[in-house]
């Protein structure tokens, strides 16, 4: 590793599986204070425990992100930890798979609530920190968006707009806060190993085709260091990254 992160403090939600662990353990190796946030204290702790003893910094704050005031403390606590905030990737989210007709009020609403409120809780409170320090001033944050984003799953009605939804969200966090130095980013990844695919693949690669081939969260991790590294005054505001023979909107139309 290149240390292309050393000494940033960076957040990360949805830390304890698939994409989030994967950028968790990449940031860290690439030199930044990293902290981790998911609801599953265990699986943090296991992934903080490896990552320091690969001679990374890293600290696990379990949070739910649809709870503000479990999002305030998570922002609180890496500010005391480590002074500052300079990434925030907001990657907590999750996947639905069901007729639209049979969605009822209350599920609908609980994938708002994680999937795009969450996001939205996330987003405020690292503007916020971002927005007052100093030395410098501003910072990243990185949007998980989706594939579906691009061209939807069926029977994913509530996925695919939140995903959506991000990207608008992406774009105003950017416009608005850039006069702080704030800027945001969106990664739109299409089939990635994690836990909404463990049920059906044992790892990321090659599937029964290579239509369905997986790809390692790392790759997606990569895209994440890349926008998290640049230079202050550089932006790469949109990636999206698959693998090369995914059915998507790239062979179709």
């Amino acid at each position: 590793m290149t240390k292309q992160m050393q000494d940033k403090v960076a957040i990360v939600t949805g830390a304890s599986s698939g994409i989030g662990r994967g950028i968790a353990e990449m940031f860290a190796a690439e030199g930044a204070k990293t902290v981790l946030a998911a609801r599953r204290k265990g699986e943090l702790d296991e992934i903080v425990d490896a990552i320091t003893k690969k001679g990374g910094t890293a600290m696990a704050v379990p949070t739910d992100v649809t709870q503000e005031d479990q999002v305030l403390a998570l922002f609180a606590k890496t500010k005391q930890a480590y002074g500052r905030i300079d990434v925030t990737v907001n990657n907590a989210g999750v996947p639905t798979h069901i007729p639209t007709e049979e969605i009822t009020l209350e599920y609908w609403n609980q994938v708002m609530a994680v999937n795009l409120t969450g996001v939205f809780l996330c987003a405020r409170e690292a503007i916020r920190y971002m927005k007052a320090q100093t030395n410098p001033q501003g910072g990243r944050i990185i949007n998980m968006g989706s594939i579906s984003a691009k061209t939807p799953r069926p029977d994913s009605i509530q996925y695919t707009a939140t995903k959506f939804a991000i990207q608008g969200m992406t774009h105003q966090i950017t416009q608005d806060g850039r006069k702080y130095g704030i800027v945001s980013s969106v990664i739109h990844p299409g089939s990635t190993f994690s836990g909404f695919s463990a049920g059906r693949r044992t790892g990321p690669g090659p599937g029964a085709t290579p239509q369905e081939y997986s790809m390692d969260p790392a790759d997606v991790a990569r895209v994440a260091v890349l926008m998290a590294s640049l230079p202050d005054e550089v932006n790469l505001y949109e990636a999206t990254i698959l693998p090369n023979q995914m059915r998507s909107f790239i062979s179709r139309g």
